[in-house]
């Protein structure tokens, strides 16, 4: 029986034991693995949902296609007899065994349920309003961050504060855990804040002469902060917000030459901002369509930049057994420095993708991204796993090769991602596609047409099983060791 599967009123007393002191919290971060920030969002979510977060994580864990057998194991490992008594009727006979090696925690436990309204009243520490995640709020009140230990600066953290590094563990497994989510807290709290009045005054009084771009959080300005050229990104005033500051904020642990850094934030004001490194290069969008003073790129740069985006994608796929994937590679969210080298920017999209070897994918319940850039299984099933990145990625790649649009519609095939594998099918000359700025001069290159049209190719391939890892791509590129290669 899968997880989505369980009866309902099996579902909500199993909510219930887990919501009582924050059990389903152990849980996640514990035993299912998720990081200190997945149980805040988790938790955050639910509160402005107004729903159970045991239930908000049975859902989310569901997702990933997990069975009950499994979820019986893991609160075996907890020791929660309550909740395994729950699921015994749903479960195979031979886990009931595992039933007995714990009867005598059953009424400690239960102790422990009774007195749950006792010892939430006797909670007095900081109170979030839940709209804020808890790095942040710990940082905008002053507060240390958490540690493994339980009581810090003289107060114990409330269970809106708690998160999976909260709880004391033995094995060393756990004991990785604790230390990878301090190394993840000592990172966000490493973050610096800024006033929004010193940004206001950075951008001049967010002038439109200095507005970069919009996007679907907000509005981008440059700037200049302590004598600092910097990137201003203003988030709408809404609920959003707090998805693209967990997500930027949680990234900026994941230090990496290909991903744009997060210099500072800024709440209280009156949008929350996160603020940047410049990037004097502009982005590959505005480089492919001649919107800059900058000459045409040439081949030696768009393999370059094709070859740091793809180290950058790799790397996120692969940084920590789950794949972070990005959700929207395109040409305007990647960002060239002064000497062209790229960093993808733009993670207010970014979700964790499935784990284990056996999970392809997760089901996801809207699908966001720029619909050009995205692949079928995603935009019509929800499938979301890095072969959503793989499939942008080889979108990207044509368009630095040929500068055609990924979207037109005078085309016969509006989607760039279509209409390249029709015009291969027919026998097309694929290098007569070459950016027209280049075509015909004495920077063309068929070569490197071709070769990048080839990667397009196979990472654009409609099954997601037939397009290659992002490992895979980024070990191509190297093995072209640039244009000279391919003239």
């Amino acid at each position: 029986m899968y997880i989505y599967e369980l009866p309902f009123e099996i579902n909500k007393e199993l909510c219930r034991l887990l919501d009582v002191e924050n059990y389903w919290k152990e849980l996640a971060g514990n035993w299912m693995k998720y990081t200190a920030f997945d149980v805040n969002d988790i938790e955050q979510t639910s509160i402005r949902l107004g729903v159970s977060p045991t239930n908000h994580l049975l859902s989310k864990w569901g997702q990933l296609n997990h069975r009950v057998d499994e979820l019986f194991v893991l609160l075996y490992k907890m020791k929660h007899m309550p909740a395994l008594n729950c699921l015994k009727p749903v479960v195979n006979t031979d886990f009931h065994k595992l039933l007995n090696k714990h009867r005598h925690l059953s009424s400690s436990r239960d102790k422990k349920t009774a007195l749950v309204t006792e010892h939430s009243n006797k909670k007095n520490s900081i109170r979030t309003d839940g709209s804020i995640p808890l790095p942040v709020m710990l940082i905008e009140n002053g507060e240390q961050l958490p540690t493994t230990s339980r009581v810090q600066n003289g107060y114990s953290p409330s269970p809106n504060y708690e998160t999976s590094s909260d709880i004391s563990k033995t094995s060393s497994t756990q004991g990785d855990k604790l230390n990878e989510d301090n190394e993840f807290l000592k990172n966000v709290s490493a973050i610096p804040k800024m006033s929004y009045e010193e940004l206001k005054e950075a951008t001049n009084n967010w002038s439109e002469s200095n507005l970069l771009g919009r996007g679907g959080f907000g509005q981008v300005f440059k700037g200049e902060w302590k004598h600092l050229p910097v990137a201003v990104k203003r988030l709408l005033d809404n609920n959003d917000h707090n998805k693209e500051l967990i997500r930027e904020m949680c990234l900026n642990q994941y230090r990496h030459d290909n991903i744009l850094p997060l210099y500072g934030y800024s709440l209280g004001g009156p949008e929350a901002c996160l603020v940047y490194q410049l990037m004097g290069g502009g982005s590959l969008e505005q480089r492919l369509r001649m919107k800059t003073h900058h000459p045409p790129l040439t081949w030696s740069q768009r393999y370059n930049i094709a070859h740091g985006i793809a180290r950058g994608l790799q790397f996120l796929h692969t940084m920590a057994g789950t794949p972070l994937i990005h959700g929207d590679i395109k040409p305007a969210n990647i960002l060239l420095d002064t000497c062209l080298m790229p960093k993808i920017g733009d993670f207010g999209l970014a979700r964790k993708g499935p784990y284990g070897d056996d999970r392809t994918h997760v089901k996801v319940s809207k699908v966001f991204g720029t619909k050009p850039y995205l692949p079928d299984e995603y935009l019509r099933d929800r499938s979301l796993s890095p072969a959503v990145d793989v499939f942008s990625y080889g979108v990207v790649v044509v368009e630095m090769a040929t500068a055609l649009p990924a979207n037109d519609k005078t085309r016969p095939e509006q989607f760039l991602s279509m209409y390249i594998h029709q015009l291969y099918n027919r026998g097309l000359d694929m290098a007569t596609l070459e950016d027209p700025v280049l075509l015909g001069t004495n920077q063309s290159n068929p070569g490197m047409c071709l070769a990048f049209i080839a990667i397009g190719l196979h990472c654009t391939k409609y099954a997601r099983h037939q397009r290659p890892t992002m490992l895979e791509v980024y070990k191509k590129l190297n093995d072209m060791k640039g244009p000279a290669c391919c003239t």
